[in-house]
């Protein structure tokens, strides 16, 4: 099981219904709204590293995602 932690800003005006969106994704195991640099957190569970670059891919395809940054757990 691979670990990461996805940073997103999203579109001010889509911000709720984006996060909710993200949020009901099955790899996503925790989500946060944020203040700061970044406007959500989330917390993914993937088989490998290779579905985290699907996931982010997956999501930067919705509405409202600007922009994305992930940090990967190394163990």
């Amino acid at each position: 099981m691979v670990k990461a932690i996805v940073l997103v800003n999203i579109a001010p005006e889509k911000t709720e219904k984006t996060f909710e969106n993200v949020k009901k994704l099955s790899e996503v195991k925790e989500a946060f709204q944020v203040y700061g640099e970044y406007d959500a957190v989330f917390v993914i569970n993937t088989k490998t590293t290779h579905d985290i670059q699907e996931f982010v891919r997956k999501i930067r395809k919705m509405n409202g995602i600007m922009r994305t940054v992930t940090v990967i757990e190394m163990i």
